[in-house]
């Protein structure tokens, strides 16, 4: 059900935004404007103003092709980082093509992508939320059903991941052994489709089948800072995987981020223990305006009110879209500068968009643009020099920041 992340349950779709700022690059779709003063920055448009509609995901590779699931198009489109022959079409540095899909509806349709995630082969996994499935896109050009049946659905732990049923399969994530990860969004579950056989987050698996590694299939947020196995989750909409194996889940329902290791240890200054869930982001469970920047990223200021979609950049730092608040915000994992500011690992700040000021009438009642103004910012990618690359959905664009 991709498009009740557009105007149902999660709000209304807004029209086109005017983008303008300093070190903001367009690279498709959406139209700009730098009449707000500072440096003019190069602009590149590779698609034409609304050639995306309701652009979800993106993802990068090592080769810095960026990959953008065109949810509203029923297609994935790459802008390639180079030249060559990849997916069974030709790419050229720069230019956008699309690798799968472009027609809705009908027989041999792509369906509506929503996640997507890029392995070291350069596989290409698409979840399909409103088809109930996920996909590979092979560099061959083959696409293949990994997961899901394309019939709503829960249960088949530990049967062959093709067979078993998903409902609302919206993100995606690959880990360094090639682990597949699903936010399996209306089960209230993330899902796993191991590579090979043997563990995940402490659970032993078997090659090709599937497994629920957290999340109960209860909606809620009980359990929470316990066991990985007796927490709850609440419409877990995107996943990530760090460098020592831990699961990142964006709870979008508890407007919150969890982290759920098998190791122990502190994260993004909070600890959590070998075998837990906690929360390392947001989890005050309300909506709320954002006063300030800076404070405790699980402190009572840490609003995030719409996470979409999550990532680590280069040094481990958490990276966060919040469509309703029109902004992207990072934790960072260490404390140093990033993204051209001093930060103090643990805290939350606003790397680019709407953050609210305090004028003479009010705390909070003012606001300042970071970088960039932004619509609905949804997916969001960190490359390998540590730019942000993120998707607007409202406004059709997919921007580049750095």
């Amino acid at each position: 059900m991709w498009r009740m992340w557009c105007r149902g349950r999660w709000g209304r779709a807004r029209g086109t935004i005017v983008f303008s700022a300093a070190f903001a690059i367009v690279v498709a779709g959406g139209p700009f404007d730098a009449s707000a003063g500072g440096a003019v920055p190069a602009v590149r448009t590779v698609l034409a103003p609304g050639t995306l509609d309701s652009p979800g995901a993106v993802a990068v590779d090592s080769a810095g092709d960026v990959f953008v699931a065109d949810t509203g198009h029923c297609r994935v489109a790459v802008i390639a980082g180079g030249n060559g022959r990849r997916y069974g079409v030709t790419l050229r540095t720069g230019r956008a093509v699309t690798i799968a899909g472009g027609h809705c509806g009908g027989t041999g349709s792509f369906g509506h992508p929503t996640g997507l995630a890029v392995d070291a082969t350069g596989d290409v996994y698409v979840a399909e939320a409103n088809e109930q499935r996920v996909k590979v896109i092979e560099p061959s050009g083959v696409v293949a059903n990994v997961a899901g049946t394309g019939a709503a659905g829960d249960g088949s732990d530990g049967g062959v991941a093709s067979a078993a049923q998903l409902d609302e399969p919206t993100g995606v994530a690959v880990d360094h052994s090639g682990d597949l990860f699903i936010a399996d969004t209306a089960n209230c579950k993330v899902r796993v489709v191991p590579a090979a056989s043997g563990s995940v987050l402490g659970h032993p698996v078997v090659r090709d089948r599937i497994y629920t590694v957290a999340g109960t299939g209860v909606c809620g947020s009980a359990g929470q800072g316990g066991p990985i196995g007796g927490a709850q989750l609440f419409d877990p909409v995107a996943v990530a995987i760090d460098f020592a194996g831990d699961l990142l889940v964006a709870d979008r329902g508890d407007q919150s981020v969890l982290l759920a290791t098998a190791s122990g240890g502190t994260y993004y200054g909070t600890a959590v223990a070998a075998g837990d869930i906690g929360v390392v982001a947001g989890g005050t469970g309300s909506y709320g305006p954002y006063l300030a920047d800076g404070l405790s990223a699980t402190g009572v200021g840490a609003e995030l009110n719409d996470v979409r979609d999550i990532v680590l950049g280069p040094s481990g730092a958490l990276v966060m879209t919040d469509g309703f608040m029109h902004v992207i915000r990072v934790v960072p994992a260490q404390s140093g500068p990033l993204f051209g500011r001093a930060m103090t690992a643990g805290d939350l700040y606003t790397v680019a968009g709407a953050l609210p000021v305090q004028t003479a009438v009010g705390a909070g009642d003012g606001t300042r643009w970071v970088l960039t103004r932004m619509g609905t910012p949804s997916g969001v990618a960190v490359t390998k020099a540590g730019a942000v690359v993120y998707s607007d959905a409202s406004a059709g664009a997919v921007v580049r920041i750095g």
